[in-house]
């Protein structure tokens, strides 16, 4: 019998996150508010993880094995894969960028 991994309910992953490139750090809010273009929720942050990533972060959806950041129209920009304590996400560039849960909402 094959297993199925579950996608999680956005409520689930929402919160406040850290993510970090070893040389910065910076502080998201993954919401359950759901984004015009209708599969992704909307993320807040100020404009330290656009500078990370390279593009505008806002906003993210759930994915069986790990959380996708996306642009405004859902085109995913970085995918984190669940570690057992965070979650990791390696950019086209080398970076390792690191998330972790620091409270929910």
């Amino acid at each position: 019998m094959a297993s199925s991994l579950n996608l999680p309910e956005p409520t689930e992953l929402t919160g406040i996150w850290q993510v970090t490139d070893k040389h910065q750090v910076c502080s998201i809010e993954l919401t359950d508010v759901r984004l015009p273009e209708g599969s992704i929720w909307a993320l807040k942050s100020d404009d330290c993880l656009t500078k990370m990533i390279g593009n505008p972060v806002t906003g993210w959806r759930a994915t069986p094995d790990g959380i996708t950041l996306t642009d405004a129209t859902g085109y995913g920009l970085a995918f984190f894969s669940q570690g057992s304590e965070e979650w990791v996400a390696y950019l086209v560039d080398g970076r390792e960028l690191v998330m972790t849960l620091k409270s929910k909402e």
